[in-house]
């Protein structure tokens, strides 16, 4: 009899596959449920063994002791350049990284996995990440208000919350802020009309150059499993990655086939081709130690953690 697996994840269009029962596995029987927002904790969920974590509160959990019974897994359901994540006005002045240093900046979640690399683009460019006054708040005002947003971390020094969950967006329409770090682009972004853009025109090549020097594409969120199930079940770590990597192939099989979704896919397709490798999303390790090592040291350098760690501290159990 195939092993349950009740997982929940993101709305991810690459589960499509498993969703439709297009890729399965005879091992386990995957119950996949999608969420509007992540979980916490696995380890604290009565209805999942599996889910999509970030990597941040997962690396937070382990630092601080946090992490019992939950294993993170070196499988990245979640990775992304993040220089496209820098938005401002149109009209602004800002076209560059360097062009940061001094400016009010939003942002919604400090100890972000992706605000994290976004701000290790600021730190190789040179810009300190107490050169900017920071103000940390909802991004729109369909996001939820959350007066202890990122509460440990406020200083009123370079960190300020603000009081009135004043969004993001409307801030820096007001001209209070100068530009948002945001992971998802706003509602009416893609609109001519909605009036932000990135602050790098060309931030697709800028990540092929960030690609060229580091040589791996930054991970954001991973799996996590219950760690008394992996107990139990040591061979379900691995068949649940064969089983979500089997649709996330197929997903972009389909892609490449069927380009006609929207009138430039083909376009990206080929440029991704052409910029990074077949096995630009590795699991496991080994593969994923540079990127593993090099968050651990963005997280102690901007003071995430006091301790600097490293892939191993990480993922000190072998399950894929």
């Amino acid at each position: 009899m195939a092993l349950r697996i009740r997982m929940k994840s993101r709305d991810w269009d690459f589960w499509t596959p498993i969703l439709l029962g297009d890729v399965s596995s005879q091992k386990i029987d995957l119950q996949l449920t999608r969420v509007m927002s992540l979980i916490d904790n696995v380890a604290e969920d009565p209805e999942c063994e599996a889910a999509e974590m970030s990597l941040s509160r997962y690396a937070m959990r382990r630092n601080e002791g946090r992490d019992q019974n939950l294993v993170g897994i070196p499988f990245f359901i979640m990775r992304g350049f993040r220089n496209r994540c820098i938005l401002t006005l149109k009209d602004s002045p800002l076209k560059t990284l360097g062009d940061l240093k001094g400016v009010r900046m939003g942002i919604s979640g400090w100890q972000d996995s992706g605000n994290t690399w976004t701000r290790a683009l600021l730190l190789e460019a040179g810009v300190p990440v107490e050169s900017i006054r920071w103000t940390l708040s909802r991004m729109t005002s369909a996001d939820k208000i959350d007066m202890n947003r990122g509460r440990q971390f406020w200083d009123n020094r370079v960190v300020f919350h603000d009081p009135d969950e004043t969004p993001l967006v409307d801030l820096l329409r007001a001209g209070k802020i100068d530009a948002i770090f945001q992971a998802f682009m706003p509602a009416g972004f893609y609109s001519p009309d909605y009036g932000l853009r990135q602050v790098q025109p060309d931030f697709v090549e800028q990540e092929k150059a960030w690609y060229g020097r580091w040589g791996f594409v930054p991970g954001i969120h991973i799996l996590a499993m219950k760690a008394d199930f992996v107990e139990a079940h040591p061979e379900a770590p691995l068949e649940l990655c064969k089983l979500l990597r089997a649709s996330q192939d197929l997903w972009l099989a389909k892609r490449r086939k069927y380009f006609e979704t929207t009138p430039w896919l083909i376009a990206s397709l080929e440029d991704m081709a052409n910029s990074l490798p077949a096995d630009w999303d590795p699991y496991g390790l080994e593969p994923n130690r540079k990127m593993l090592d090099e968050f651990a040291r963005q997280q102690y350098v901007q003071k995430l953690t006091s301790v600097q760690r490293d892939a191993d501290f990480l993922f000190p159990v072998k399950t894929i």
